[in-house]
């Protein structure tokens, strides 16, 4: 049998194990003839017991026979002991000692260092056989069999399986079993009661055993404790019902949790104590009247001290971990518990191998002293009374040859038995006699030692001790060959011992209150074990031996389990009855999980919780689940403080049943008929949705209306939503009295309704407030716009809640990104603190990355920076601290995949696990959270019905948000309440952008069937606030709504869909300039140069924070070329007179590249002179003259000074163009600056002359545009202006030109308008003709004998056809079978104007048909079938046709086949009979009562049996009607072949469960392609040894034999 390794998940050593043997001598077997001489000689020396005396002296004489050899024997000594040096010298460890004696030391028999230790733990363990633990788990040992040899003493691969259940069976190759050994099970016992004696002595830390672990309460297995505590150990269930487990796994599991508990208290037994009384203390402290209200209280206290270990479920069971820490750490105290590990390993593995070698050592010599004084006395019996002194060398040779016989005939019964040889057949006084002095041999060679070689004298333990420090005795790869000493192998073992067992004791402590408790993180079981804990600690008057007075605090004042817990007469059951009021509850799940959009069938995993007694009924409390629900059920956020879901707690075994029916395998309880009381599932804690505090009066907690027990019931019933009603929020508390039992959604009273609707017919909502002064409710505005922006933000981010806690006579509350107080005194609602912009770093060394970041004080260092996100939850502890986490969507996929398709670019094939290749997630937050997904109704009904509900197929699935991460942070309470931060309405500036997105789920065929594609969507998400907005679905009326539900629908559409249709319009970046270069210009203006824009919103700063943003090029966008932009005021602040001088912005907006920009600037300036622009107004007076006023305005700080009367001056000189004879000058002083204007007088005798001006065109080399330059005739000056350019286009077609006659024209205005000249110019540019395009297709005749060529022009005005020459394409023509159609390829070639054009085309020509004759095709040889059932087409029509053919085999009947049946023996048999042609018998029956004579097989059976191609399943059954497994088909057919040599290995992944007695078949088998591999999914080749084998594959298998056959 092929060795077979196991996982053992971390908990157990799996230690790599040693073949044991001890070499002996081998012989030939005994003849008869020589059998009889020695039953003869042996009488003879039965009756000469004085000689048996001389024997017994003989044996210790240093003499051999060899002294007075002849030289012939001298010779072949000399030559013996040539080899023995040989050898030696290759590797055998054999020791020459005086006496003739060649001792051999043996392999190392190494059966784990568990095991080894457990022998160690188990001594001087005195065992309490009257603990029903200990019975229970004495008669579970003793029904435990260990698969393969002496009780599983040879080999530690053996596996464990409980006599009931399993029975070996030869048919399959599955090897029997043996029970535990005596020796086994004491030491199993002893370790056991080793446990329970620990765990008494340190109840204080540990407790009470619950009932769960003292009995399976499973009537199907019957493991009890064993089995329970090989499933706590990381065994699945399955596994331990299956025996899939070693003896060494099971004394591993022990040594486990004893070294656990002993190293868990030595490091952390305070803390775990401290614990336990600030619980109580809590419970003291809260007021908590009834038992339930004092459970509650430990169950909350327990949720703020402990935390979920999601790394450790995910990683359980996997060689390669789901969830890894880029830069792992060692736990605290991990060196530590190493070590005490490593020294206890070292000292055990180093005596089992001492031990071993010396007993070796020993047994050898007292083996070799009994086979020489066996022999001598044979000799000197054989001599007739002669001494070798007296006897001739004729008489002394015929003595040794008689002893040498008979040594060699008894060579079994010496080896086998030495001892009880002697006494057989010498006597009991000369085996009393011989075993004294071999006692004294023994002895003396432990003492004096014996001689090894000339003058060297070793003892026992001196050739032990040399042994373990030079001879080769331990195989420690496995290959068969011994290449490492026992010194040598001894650091190796403990190491791998030490190194595998140290973190299963770390991660022991996280399923029990050491984790919880103690370090803060555990999982279920460890949430489960300490609340049990705490409850017990809470109970001394049923825990404690002294009653309610009794001190708890001291581990002997606890009770033991077997105090205290009574079972029924079979032991299956615990009374439930019992003095007891906790204990633990497993569920194992089997359901469907979708993670990232792939099924995980089968998910099966196990989750604990706890049963508590009230009152004397029984009830649940999950204090696991109620701490993490949307970590480990929703799965979409990690745990977050103060969140908590309180409908686990007392809850009925019949609600249990409900909620999970479907989607459990087990529930192992005892408590399924008296845990069925639902009273408290409606009380009041119910409905709280955070922690429950106290302060001595009332209970206060946040008030969730939703029903998850109903919810999940009305699901059942067919329904798409659960509730009509929108769910209520509000901050209330419950007054502490000695009852529990009333209305959940009545017993309280409101402080803060955060769901209040003024006007019920309305869904506009507004937050109320209690006033205990007026004691009404009074709406709170400023509430009422937080918890608006709450509850958006809770569509952004899932699982975001408001949560409470109370202090010193306020109620802190979380609401948006804020914390605010509510006094219970006063009423008064107060902003205490502000989560406005925060930063978060991850710690790398945590492998759950979703619980690895936390709250930091500045960027300095930071991984991310957030701002305006809102708080999760908040947590009062009772460290005094406020914890604080703020919602991130970090998520645990992000960065891992590739957004647009799902996959990573790197070798590994599931990207979703945490690597160096993949990543480690929460790279970036994750955009457009569905809250209107639901996976239940997405499978569940079709689109139709959906329709009918006035839904629509969700697609968005929202698995990119698994497990997103909160910042967690801590303020100390009495800091934070003495804080206080100014409200302020903020409104999101929003920029939102369009996102294309891959989800998780798969896209439907025509038939409603998921394809391998992703669905895809389209959003707009706001890069400022995440929210996310996707184009609404108008509803339809249906038959399942009200026609009010219909418009109120149809209403909200209307909005959503404005809302969308105006984010789209303007979605898209907004860009400014980065990196801007300002420049003041001559004119005091400023103008801008840059050369790349980029999001002027904040996607710059968020463009690796968000997934919308990853891979965006268009954030930041570099231009082709710099652009310079002139700049307007847009704002000023102060003026530029002022002693601060002014601040101003300027402003540049325009377009570059398709791209609108804004870019600002602010300048600021001293003290100093406005720079203005100004205005004159003139008036012509009556006498002619001028009067004028004039008006200026700051460019700079907008200053204005309007109406200013100037002082006008007069002047006469030569007229100009431009100036008239008479001129003005106007002077005025405005803003504390002198300001002058000229004008001359209207044109009249004498005046300005005027310009005369001429234009030229000047054209660009395109034409396309052109400038006017205007020259005065006169004065010569020049005016540019840009001309009008029209253009006349005559367009070209295929075969003639065109042209296009570009016009410019080009006016000179003055100042009025008035036209002072113009310019006009014409340019013509040709076109040339644009040729035909012609578009071909090629006419075929139907058959392919010819084809036409059609070319028609693209432009229409053209179409020519020519023939085309047709050719057949012989390469790739396919001629028709018999079954298959084949086909004729053609191929068309025309020529045009110089031009080749081809094309192919294929016509099919049918399949032929079979053409029978005489049953056989005479085509293809095909045989004509007369199965209905083999099909042609089927994979196996033409192996069974063969079979068939050739009379291998024949149907079932006469019309069936059966191809998919299984093989039977019977069958397989007669396959090979017919082969052979059915010879005849050739003796009288078989040796098989299940084998008759009537039977069909039954000449079949006798042939296989008289051919030895069969030997049965045993010496009288035959089994006929056994399944045939593949590698029993192996056997057979290498039977039938003559079982010929074989060598080499099988390469295939499941060789090793190949049987030992199969494995050459098997390899035959695949040598000769008999039996070949089978692929699986994933790929890979396996042989399947064990699979059975249908008649389709055996004529498959028989097939491929004969062709091989006639083939050689």
């Amino acid at each position: 049998m092929k060795k077979k390794k196991t996982q053992l998940l971390g908990i157990v050593l799996s230690a790599a194990m040693l073949a044991t043997s001890v070499p002996a001598p081998v012989y030939a077997e005994p003849t008869d003839n020589v059998a009889e001489e020695e039953d003869s000689d042996a009488a003879a020396v039965q009756e000469t017991t004085d000689e048996a005396d001389a024997v017994a002296d003989d044996a210790t004489d240093d003499s051999t026979a060899a002294d007075d050899a002849t030289p012939e024997e001298a010779d072949e000594q000399d030559t013996a002991d040539e080899a023995d040096a040989q050898a030696a010298e290759e590797g055998d460890n054999e020791v020459k000692v005086d006496g003739g004696y060649t001792i051999s030391i043996p392999t190392i028999n190494f059966q784990g260092a568990n095991a080894a230790v457990a022998e160690q733990m188990a001594k001087d363990v005195e065992i309490d056989e009257s603990d029903p633990a200990i019975q229970s788990l004495r008669k579970a040992l003793e029904e435990v069999e260990i698969v393969g040899g002496e009780a599983g003493t040879e080999s530690n691969e053996s596996n464990i399986s409980t006599a009931d259940l399993y029975e070996a069976d030869e048919a399959d190759g599955q090897e029997t079993t043996q029970k535990l050994t005596d020796e086994q099970i004491d030491t199993v016992v002893k370790q056991y009661q080793n446990y329970l004696n620990q765990w008494a002595d340190n109840a204080n830390v540990l407790g009470v055993q619950n009932p769960f672990f003292l009995d399976f309460n499973d009537d199907t297995d019957g493991l009890g404790i064993l089995g329970e505590m090989l499933a706590l150990d990381g065994k699945t269930v399955q596994d331990v019902r299956d025996g899939k487990v070693k003896y060494d796994d099971l004394t591993g599991m022990i040594f486990t949790f004893t070294y656990g508990d002993k190293l868990g208290i030595e490091y952390y037994g305070k803390d775990v104590t401290n614990a336990r009384e600030e619980a109580l203390a809590a419970v003291t402290a809260s007021g908590a009247q009834t038992k339930a209200q004092k459970l509650l209280v430990l169950n909350d206290w327990l949720a703020s001290q402990d935390t979920f270990d999601m790394s450790y479920i995910m990683n359980m069971g996997k060689d390669t971990p789901t969830m890894a820490a880029e830069n792992p750490k060692d736990p605290d105290h991990y060196q530590d518990v190493y070590d005490t590990l490593y020294a206890s390993y070292k000292e055990q593995i180093t005596n089992q191998f001492h031990d071993q070698i010396f007993a070796g050592v020993e047994a050898d010599l007292r083996q070799k002293f009994y086979e020489k004084a066996i022999r001598q006395a044979v000799y000197t019996q054989a001599l007739g009374g002669k001494t070798d002194e007296t006897a001739t060398e004729e008489e002394k040779a015929a003595a040794n040859e008689q002893a040498d016989a008979y040594m060699k005939d008894n060579e079994k019964d010496i080896s086998k038995d030495a001892a009880g040889f002697v006494k057989s057949s010498f006597g009991e006084k000369a085996a009393q006699q011989m075993s004294e002095q071999a006692d004294a041999f023994i002895k003396d060679a432990e003492e004096k030692g014996v001689e090894v070689q000339p003058g060297v004298t070793m003892t026992v333990e001196q050739i032990t001790q040399n042994s373990m420090a030079n001879d080769k005795i331990v195989d420690l790869n496995q290959d068969g060959t011994n290449e490492t000493t026992a010194n040598d192998a001894i650091p190796i073992y403990t190491e791998q011992a030490a190194k595998q067992l140290a973190p299963a004791v770390i991660n022991y402590w996280e399923g029990n209150q050491i984790g919880a408790l103690a370090i803060g993180k555990s999982v279920c079981l460890g949430y489960s074990k300490a609340y049990a804990y705490l409850v017990q600690a809470s109970h001394p008057e049923i825990y404690g031996k002294n009653g309610a007075s009794t001190d708890m605090s001291k581990a002997d004042n606890w009770k033991e389990a077997k105090d205290l817990y009574t079972f029924s007469s079979d032991g299956k059951k615990v009374n439930t009855d019992g003095n007891y009021s906790v204990d633990l509850v497993r569920i194992t799940f089997k359901a469907n999980v979708t993670m990232y959009g792939e099924t995980q069938p089968d998910f099966n995993s196990d989750h604990f919780w706890n049963a508590v007694k009230v009152d004397g009924k029984w009830y649940y409390v999950d204090p696991c689940y109620t701490d993490c629900y949307s970590e480990v059920m929703t799965r979409d956020r990690v745990e977050t403080d103060g969140y908590m879901n309180h409908m686990y707690f007392m809850f009925s075994d019949t609600t249990t049943r409900n909620l999970y029916d479907g989607y459990f395998k087990e529930l192992n309880t005892a408590y399924q008929d008296v845990a069925t009381d639902k009273t408290y599932e409606d009380a009041w804690f119910a409905r709280a949705k955070s922690d429950v505090s106290s302060d001595g009066t009332n209970m206060y907690y946040v008030y969730d209306s939703t029903n998850l027990i109903k919810r999940l019931n009305d699901s059942k019933q067919d329904q798409t939503t659960t509730s009509k009603e929108d769910p209520k929020y509000k901050l209330v508390s419950h007054p502490i009295t000695n009852t529990d039992s009333g209305d959940g959604d009545t017993d309280y009273k409101t402080l803060i309704d955060f769901t209040y609707k003024p006007d019920s017919n309305k869904d506009d909502t507004v937050v109320q407030v209690y006033n205990p002064e007026t004691k009404k409710m009074e709406t709170n505005d400023m509430l009422t716009e937080l918890y608006a922006k709450h509850a958006e933000q809770a569509d952004i981010y899932p699982s975001i809640a408001i949560t409470c806690a109370q202090y010193e006579g306020k109620l802190y509350f979380n609401l948006s990104n804020y914390i605010l107080s509510y006094d219970l005194t006063s009423g008064e609602v107060a902003t205490v603190k502000k989560y406005d912009t925060v930063y978060g770093k991850r710690d790398k060394t945590n492998a759950f990355g979703g619980m690895s970041f936390a709250l930091v004080n500045s960027a300095d260092g930071a991984d991310f920076t957030f701002r305006d996100h809102p708080i999760a939850g908040i947590s009062l502890k009772s460290d005094g601290k406020l914890y604080v986490s703020v919602a991130t969507n970090l998520a645990y996929i992000s960065g891992k995949d590739d957004v647009s398709n799902r996959t990573k670019p790197t070798d590994s094939k599931d990207y979703t696990v945490d690597s160096k290749d993949n990543g480690y997630g929460y790279e970036f937050e994750e955009s457009n959270y569905n809250p209107d997904y639901s996976n239940y109704s997405n499978d569940k009904y079709s689109d139709s019905m959906m329709e009918q509900f006035g839904y629509k197929r969700e697609i968005n699935d929202n698995d990119e948000f698994m497990w997103v991460a909160n910042l967690r942070g801590t303020e100390a309470m009495s800091s934070i309440a003495g804080e206080s931060v100014e409200y302020k309405k903020e409104t999101c500036d929003h920029h939102y952008i369009h996102f294309d997105e891959t989800y998780f789920t798969k896209k439907k065929d025509s038939d409603g069937n998921k394809t391998d594609k992703w669905n895809t969507g389209e959003s707009y998400v706001c890069t400022v606030c995440g929210k996310s907005v996707e184009e609404p679905t108008e509803p339809k009326k249906n038959s399942m709504g009200s026609s009010s539900d219909y418009e109120k629908k149809k209403a909200q559409y209307d909005k959503d869909k404005a809302e969308y249709d105006e984010i789209v319009k303007n979605a898209g970046h907004t860009y400014t300039a980065k990196d801007p270069k300002w420049t003041k210009n001559d004119d005091g203006t400023y103008s801008v140069t840059f050369d790349t824009l980029v999001c002027s919103s904040v996607c710059e700063k968020e463009k690796n924070q968000r997934d919308c943003l990853v891979n965006d090029d268009t954030i930041t966008i570099k231009l082709s070329n710099p652009v310079t932009a002139q700049a307007k005021i847009t704002k000023t602040e102060g003026s530029c007179t002022d002693e601060n001088g002014v601040k101003v912005t300027y402003t540049a907006t325009g377009e570059a590249e398709g791209h609108k920009y804004t870019v600002s600037n602010v300048v600021e300036t001293g003290k100093g002179e406005h720079t203005l622009k100004s205005e004159f107004k003139w008036t012509k007076l009556e006498d002619g003259g001028y009067s004028a006023t004039v008006s200026a305005k700051c460019e700079v700080c907008g200053a204005e000074e309007k109406d200013v009367q100037a002082e006008v001056t007069s002047e006469k000189k030569d007229a100009t163009c431009t100036e008239d004879a008479q001129t003005y000058t106007a002077k005025a002083t405005c803003l504390g600056q002198e300001l002058t204007e000229t004008k001359a007088a209207e044109v009249q005798e004498g005046t300005a002359l005027g310009h005369k001006y001429k234009g030229e065109i000047k054209w660009s080399e395109d034409f396309k545009s052109a400038d006017a330059t205007f020259t005065c005739e006169t004065c010569k000056d020049v005016q540019t202006v840009k001309a009008d350019v029209t253009a006349k286009t005559d367009n070209a077609t295929c075969t003639t030109g065109g042209k296009v006659t570009y016009t410019a024209k080009a006016e000179l205005k003055d100042k009025k308008g008035k036209v002072l000249a113009t310019a006009t110019e014409s340019k013509t540019v040709d076109v040339q003709a644009l040729g035909h395009e012609y578009e071909s297709k090629f006419d075929w005749a139907k058959d392919g004998s010819s084809a036409k060529l059609t070319l028609t022009c693209k432009r229409g005005d053209d179409t020519q056809s020519v023939d085309a020459v047709v050719a057949k394409d012989e390469k790739n023509c396919v001629a028709p079978t018999c079954t298959e159609a084949g086909k004729n390829v053609f191929t068309a070639t025309a020529t045009y104007e110089g031009k080749e054009y081809t094309d192919t085309k294929e016509v099919a020509v049918p399949a032929l048909g079979h053409h029978y004759v005489d049953g056989v095709c005479d085509r293809c040889g095909a045989i004509k079938l007369p199965f209905t059932d083999v099909n042609e087409g089927d994979w196996f029509y033409d192996k069974v046709a063969y079979v068939y053919h050739h009379k291998l085999m024949t149907g079932t009947s006469e019309t069936t086949f059966e191809p998919n049946a299984t093989l039977t023996r019977a069958m397989m048999v007669q396959i090979l009979y017919n082969k052979e042609g059915r010879p005849a018998a050739t003796t009288n029956g078989n040796p098989y009562t299940d084998v008759p004579k009537d039977q069909w097989y039954y000449n079949a059976v006798q042939w296989a049996y008289e051919n030895k191609i069969t030997s049965g399943t045993s010496e009288t059954t035959f089994e006929p009607n056994s399944e045939v497994t593949r590698e029993q088909f192996a056997r057979f057919m290498y039977n039938y072949a003559g079982n010929p040599a074989v060598s080499g290995k099988l390469d295939f992944v499941d060789a090793d469960q190949v049987s030992d007695w199969a494995y050459d078949a098997m390899i035959w088998a695949n040598q000769n392609n008999i039996i070949l591999g089978k692929k699986k999914s994933d790929g890979s080749v396996v042989l399947d040894p064990r699979g059975n084998a249908t008649r389709a594959e055996a004529a498959t298998i028989l097939m491929g034999y004969c062709k091989a056959q006639e083939n050689q």
